[in-house]
């Protein structure tokens, strides 16, 4: 069994992960965790990230069936000029 890192609850209900922990799994600022509860023992698993343009799509593919729609969101995102992934950072800090 790897050994346990132990962590301290604040006030506000936050926790910090070890850097070793953080280094390990490639954890980032502003990375995103799934928690969940298995066996009385709280889980937290590491959200793979996505580029804004695989947001946008994602998105589109939940809520648009339509293909053809999902094809002009395609032509649509190649024709932006800035950089999608570095403004859904901003959006997540704020």
């Amino acid at each position: 069994m790897k050994s346990m890192k132990r962590v301290k609850v604040t006030s506000k209900g936050q926790i910090t992960l070890p850097r070793s922990l953080r280094v390990q799994l490639n954890i980032k600022e502003g990375d995103y965790l799934d928690a969940s509860i298995h066996s009385n023992s709280l889980l937290l698993k590491p959200v793979p990230r996505q580029t804004g343009a695989e947001i946008i799509q994602e998105h589109c593919k939940q809520y648009y069936s339509d293909k053809a729609a999902l094809e002009e969101t395609r032509q649509i995102l190649k024709k932006i000029p800035f950089s999608l992934s570095e403004r859904a950072s901003k959006l997540r800090e704020e």
